[in-house]
């Protein structure tokens, strides 16, 4: 399951495994976005290369009053970092 990164707090490695998590400041990304364009919360645009370190969801509109991205025409949204966890047996 995924939880957000503050659950390692909290953590027990008696009761959970750590399986990864979903940022990736490394090579081990399995997608690469290419030119980004970030349209801050205000509407500021930034050129940016924020959606190649984690998770990204396409939308089908901009969020009113939220930062998101322009890739090739498409909305994008970053999700919060997540661990994936899996309780031990």
């Amino acid at each position: 399951m995924g939880v957000p990164i503050t659950f390692l707090n909290e953590y027990n490695p008696e009761q959970f495994e750590i399986l990864g998590v979903s940022q990736s400041w490394d090579e081990i990304r399995t997608k690469t976005y290419g030119q980004q364009t970030q349209i801050s919360s205000s509407g500021k645009k930034s050129k940016v290369s924020k959606l190649n370190d984690g998770a990204a969801i396409e939308v089908a509109t901009p969020p009113d009053g939220k930062t998101y991205y322009i890739v090739d025409g498409k909305t994008y949204v970053k999700v919060y970092a997540r661990a994936f966890v899996r309780r031990r047996h």
